[in-house]
């Protein structure tokens, strides 16, 4: 681990001045606002730091050291990093959401499972459901990477993908006006209108609202993106479930 590994997580230039300028004055300068006479050092300032949570130095080594014993690679970690400093202690505290180190070993039927503690929590949880990207094992005290992890950017994507496939299997869209829509297992035919447009009363900007047939709640464009809601729905019947050859 490099030794000014604290100063690269925990200090980083500022490169706008307090004042909104850059450091190097131009913008400052070139100001129509500006005096007609500047000094030579107007707009010129030194390039102070402050902290900030630029972690990612620190996670690329922790993955760095896996497969290694995690006795060592914290060993190594605490010779470069002074725990009586109260900044560099900060990034001992940031250890554990990068690496579940109170783990332990559950024996069960298929031969047993690993129970590790929620980052900065007292509950524990098995190692498959814990969001956590390393952890040591109890037995080895290998530092192992979960196999099981997903990140919540791949989540968030799953679930779009999920939504929006299911949501291909329960619509139809037979017009800009009428869609198919299956809800809670029984198909209907789902009539579409456009939302008001905002109107001014006086000085303010008034969003008129319309009863949504199918989300069951009043909606208007002040509330989303959407400019369409569904005007009414009707259960179809055996022979147009046959037409759109839709199942039962």
């Amino acid at each position: 681990m490099r030794e000014d590994m604290f100063k690269v997580i925990v200090e980083r230039p500022r490169l706008v001045n307090s004042n909104g300028y850059s450091r190097d004055g131009r913008k400052f300068r070139n100001d129509e606002n500006a005096p007609n006479r500047l000094g030579m050092k107007r707009g010129y300032t030194k390039r102070p730091k402050w902290l900030n949570e630029n972690l990612a130095p620190l996670k690329r080594y922790l993955e760095q050291q896996v497969d290694r014993p995690w006795d060592k690679v914290y060993s190594e970690i605490r010779a470069t990093i002074d725990a009586r400093s109260t900044v560099q202690h900060h990034i001992l505290q940031h250890i554990d959401g990068f690496v579940a180190i109170d783990t332990h070993w559950v024996e069960t039927p298929d031969g047993g499972k690993v129970i590790v503690r929620r980052p900065w929590s007292c509950t524990h949880v098995l190692l498959e459901d814990a969001r956590i990207e390393l952890f040591v094992h109890p037995k080895t005290g290998i530092l192992l990477r979960n196999r099981r992890f997903v990140s919540w950017d791949r989540r968030v994507r799953e679930q779009r993908a999920m939504k929006k496939a299911q949501e291909c299997i329960d619509r139809r869209d037979i017009d800009p006006l009428h869609q198919l829509r299956r809800i809670d297992g029984i198909w209907y035919e789902v009539t579409i209108g456009l939302l008001p447009v905002p109107r001014m009363q006086g000085d303010e900007i008034v969003h008129d609202s319309c009863w949504d047939a199918v989300c069951k709640e009043w909606v208007s464009r002040q509330h989303g993106a959407a400019d369409t809601y569904a005007v009414s729905k009707r259960q179809l019947g055996a022979k147009e479930l046959k037409k759109y050859a839709l199942g039962a």
